[in-house]
């Protein structure tokens, strides 16, 4: 197999990333008919609802705006500008690939997209002309990403991906790749991965990539490492812990270890007086230990027929950590003009919120806010962030775990128009698979009332007059609409609370509550439960990854 790569420049990498990409015409080996992945494992190159027969139709370019406003972005004016003027590329040529992978693909991987601090470009990029499991792993990347427009791109990112992988395999085997570029690689294909089949969160290669992990802090450890060399172990270290975490959210597999937090101490830097802007962590960082021991004990929490006193110890813990947590003080103004520091703040607070409505419907034998409370508290700090902001690319998860929530047709309006044009802006199918889980929710939900409206219906006796609420239940205004009072992004906040009801679901006395209660929740609506999105998951056999 041909694994040479065509010539690259990286010099100019700080300064100019798309000039620095200038690959030749060399086409990739291609492999057998099942893609082998990192374990040794095989996958049949089929997937749900797509075609993988290559469409020659028309003639395409690459000219879809970058979906930031920083400097490094081009915008389709532009694009198409600068295209033009050079002979037509075929859409699979690597030339054009690799440039979708700059002008595109990059910005959805980091918050921060500016001239020199997206470490896509400045990190991985250069490391990719000294790896060809590396080259391969990024241009599968660029063309699952663009293949949204052109479906014949979904052939060309299966042959780069399992070119890829045959590449770091034997590399792995021989000694003769590079550690920092096989870890990479491995968690440049987990999104590749979950790019490609939409409901798979790549778990299996960032179980691979683990020992690489704990590999290369040993030599962090004892050998003395440039300055350069620390700034790439970090990346590689909090892009691991960002997805194994946000994996763990959704899959299924049995790993309940906590090597999120070794990975992420051992990277910090302790003489570092400010922080930096994490790409995909955002200013949330430090919590992301906390979201990965709660995604840890749902999973116990759904194979057990009960909540344990354990279970319930370790989640009343968990809770009074995440409600202690708060952001460091200071964070270093990024480059990219379209992000704010706040943006990263809100969506942090977004993402703490999220994991204890999370938590609460797992546990709900702990006080707490309502799901509806927690849920509003979610998007309120979402909606605090415009979606001309970056920071909206790592809002997936809180979208999603609140978003069911809502039961309001303006309110479910207003998350389905977030989801559309976060849809737009990043092109890639697993949110598609999202808001289809959460319309399944909403579904469900609703038949759910109403079937208990009918049953409430069927056992009134004496007639009533309009208004008057049936004994023994509570006719209640949501506390989404509480969260969001005062807020005018949702327009039917106000007039609901005024004087809109909402059909009774569970008998209860009619009281004063507190701000912290044990809420009385409908197991259905826990993690065990069909009316949760969890449920919808396994009824469908989905693991999609949330960010």
């Amino acid at each position: 197999m041909d694994q040479s790569l065509p010539p690259l420049d990286v010099s100019a990498a700080d300064t100019n990333p798309c000039g620095s990409i200038q690959p030749s015409n060399a086409t990739p080996a291609r492999s057998g008919e099942s893609q082998l992945r990192v374990d040794g494992t095989q996958q049949k190159d089929s997937i749900e609802e797509i075609s993988r027969k290559p469409d020659t139709g028309e003639d395409w370019l690459i000219c879809l705006p970058s979906p930031s406003g920083s400097q490094s972005s081009f915008s389709s004016e532009e694009s198409k500008a600068d295209i033009y003027g050079f002979p037509r590329l075929s859409p699979s040529s690597l030339e054009m690939l690799l440039l979708g992978f700059d002008r595109e693909t990059c910005g959805i991987l980091s918050v921060k997209d500016g001239p020199t601090e997206n470490p896509w470009r400045t990190i991985i990029w250069p490391l990719a002309h000294q790896s060809p499991a590396l080259y391969h792993a990024i241009v599968s990347m660029a063309a699952f990403h663009t293949a949204r427009s052109k479906k014949e791109l979904i052939v060309e990112g299966i042959t780069h991906m399992k070119v890829s992988v045959e590449n770091l395999r034997s590399g792995i085997t021989e000694g003769t790749i590079n550690l920092d570029a096989a870890l990479a690689t491995t968690l440049a294909l987990a999104f590749t991965e979950s790019w490609d089949l939409h409901t798979s969160t790549g778990i299996k290669h960032l179980k691979g990539a683990k020992w690489m992990i704990h590999r290369a802090l040993v030599t962090h450890r004892n050998d003395a490492l440039t300055p350069p060399q620390v700034a790439r172990l970090r990346f590689l270290c909090n892009t691991w812990v960002y997805m194994v975490v946000i994996a763990r959210l959704t899959s299924v597999d049995d790993d309940e270890s906590n090597d999120f937090d070794y990975a992420l101490n051992a990277a910090i830097d302790p003489h570092e007086t400010g922080h930096e802007v994490d790409p995909l962590m955002g200013c949330a960082a430090t919590l992301f230990p906390l979201i990965g021991r709660v995604a840890n004990l749902v999973r116990r929490v759904r194979k057990a027929p009960r909540n344990s006193i354990n279970i319930i110890s370790q989640a009343n813990d968990l809770k009074t950590a995440i409600e202690a947590w708060d952001a460091p003080e200071f964070f270093e103004a990024p480059e990219d003009q379209s992000l704010e520091i706040q943006h990263s703040l809100d969506t942090a607070e977004a993402y703490r919120w999220a994991t204890l409505l999370y938590l609460h419907q797992a546990v709900p034998e702990i006080p707490s806010k309502t799901s509806e409370e927690l849920a509003g508290k979610v998007l309120v700090y979402l909606l605090k962030v415009p979606l001309s902001s970056r920071a909206v690319i790592i809002q997936i998860y809180p979208l999603f775990a609140a978003g069911c929530q809502v039961s309001s047709n303006e309110d479910r309006a207003w998350v389905e128009d977030r989801w559309a044009a976060m849809m737009q802006r990043m092109l890639i199918g697993n949110l598609d698979k999202c808001l289809v889980v959460v319309k399944e929710v909403w579904d469900r939900c609703d038949a759910d009332e109403s079937q208990r409206a009918r049953i409430s219906l069927r056992t009134v006796q004496p007639r009533r007059s309009i208004g008057q609420p049936v004994p023994g239940k509570v006719q209640r205004a949501h506390s989404f609409d509480k969260a969001v009072l005062h807020d005018d992004s949702f327009p039917s906040a106000r007039r609901k609370l005024e004087h809109a009801t909402v059909p009774p679901i569970t008998p209860h006395v009619q009281r004063r509550r507190p701000s912290e209660m044990i809420e009385d929740l409908d197991f259905e609506r826990t993690v065990r439960g069909r009316l949760h999105w969890v449920g919808v998951m396994k009824d469908r056999g989905w693991e999609i990854l949330l960010g």
